[in-house]
């Protein structure tokens, strides 16, 4: 696996490089308040060094969690910030590995799926899908790209903006953009279509800043 973030550093630099982090993040965490039980089973997909996690406990606090992520270095940051918490779990595997055991009542990722290739972004959605409760709920933030090559200018504008105004060091914009030449981002309304064809029955934005947005998928019969 390609690794394209230090994971000592990963925490500190997400709200001078991502717009609206706290919203996105917070925006995912009560989807999932309001959709699974208080005891309910999440997934964490790409889980990193377990920040969508940690906004998902903030607000269901007996929940079942399990992280995977394809790298070793990330998922001991987060076995770090779990530390004593015996209803979180552990294991490497990435977005294209099988998906562990099922059913869950949420599945969730953040920042990580625009990394595979558009017909693995709908495969994942399929595996995901099959992998949930009736009623249950896949939620994502997610960088995703423009409509059109012009708006697409656009939020690398508002980009480049929140990135300046937050103050982030040159050298650590250089290397984001570096990381950049890695994502194949794909459009919202073609994700959102993609989960439909899944078989998601109700799929939503729920909150977008130009080039971020986090959006809902609730499985139900």
């Amino acid at each position: 696996m390609l690794e394209i973030w230090d994971p000592q550093r990963y925490d500190g630099l997400r709200r001078q490089l991502i717009p609206s982090f706290d919203l996105l993040y917070e925006s995912a965490a009560a989807a999932l308040r309001m959709s699974v039980p208080e005891e309910g089973r999440i997934l964490d997909l790409a889980a990193g060094t377990g920040l969508l996690s940690a906004a998902v406990r903030n607000v269901l606090p007996k929940a079942e969690l399990l992280l995977t992520d394809g790298s070793e270095r990330m998922l001991e940051r987060a076995r770090e910030r779990f530390s004593g918490d015996e209803s979180v779990g552990f294991q490497i595997a990435d977005l294209e590995s099988p998906i562990p055991s099922q059913p869950f009542d949420a599945i969730m990722s953040g920042l990580a799926i625009h990394h595979l290739p558009h017909e693995g972004k709908r495969d994942l959605f399929r595996r995901v899908h099959d992998a949930l409760e009736d009623g249950g709920v896949f939620v994502n933030v997610e960088q995703i790209r423009g409509p059109d090559a012009a708006v697409e200018v656009m939020y690398d504008q508002r980009h480049e903006d929140h990135v300046q105004n937050s103050q982030t060091p040159p050298e650590e914009w250089a290397a984001g953009r570096e990381r950049m030449k890695h994502d194949i981002c794909a459009d919202l309304d073609s994700q959102l279509t993609w989960l439909r064809e899944a078989g998601f029955a109700v799929v939503d934005c729920l909150v977008k800043d130009w080039r971020f947005a986090c959006y809902a998928a609730w499985r139900r019969s």
